[in-house]
């Protein structure tokens, strides 16, 4: 037996000297990376075309050009959509006021936390269309309302600039 407690007791020995006789050496690592506000805005088309109108057009009073455009956000922060008139009125034969142009959104997507439903006339101030939250590929509709008299809108080509304007503050 003694032969055996002896064995077992060098062998144990053994390894505490085998565990304590080992070296280690440790260094800390860091990843960093630094990520700028993104954003990105694309429209399916720039121009809005009401066609040419008729006199059915003229007796209602309006034209509506329904989800006439498409808006996509990428936006790795929250984020707001403006829109404003580049001048106060139309080219055309007659100086049509840019408020003659109204204009609402629509949108399924919950990022959106906030947007215009209702038709609203463009003016040259930036009127905001929507906000949200961060993400990519964040769809609106646009849909586009041309107000008509027979009284002020005279035969003629009219035409209306305006700009959307993306921030992530």
């Amino acid at each position: 037996m003694q032969v055996r407690t002896l064995t077992v007791g060098v062998l144990a020995l053994g390894l505490v000297v085998g565990v304590v006789g080992m070296a280690q050496v440790t260094a800390d690592s860091t990843a960093q990376f630094t990520v700028p506000t993104l954003i990105r805005l694309m429209l399916s088309t720039s121009t809005i075309n009401f066609g040419t109108l008729d006199e059915a057009d003229y007796d209602a009073g309006q034209v509506d050009a329904l989800s006439a455009q498409g808006i996509r956000i990428w936006s790795n922060k929250s984020w707001t959509l403006t829109v404003a008139a580049n001048s106060d009125t139309w080219t055309g034969p007659w100086a049509k006021p840019c408020t003659d142009l109204l204009w609402r959104a629509a949108t399924e997507d919950g990022r959106v936390s906030s947007y215009v439903s209702t038709f609203t006339p463009l003016a040259t101030g930036a009127t905001q269309v929507a906000a949200g939250t961060r993400g990519g590929y964040i769809e609106l509709s646009m849909d586009f309302r041309v107000l008509v008299s027979w009284e002020n809108d005279p035969a003629g080509d009219y035409s209306l600039g305006f700009t959307y304007t993306l921030t992530a503050p």
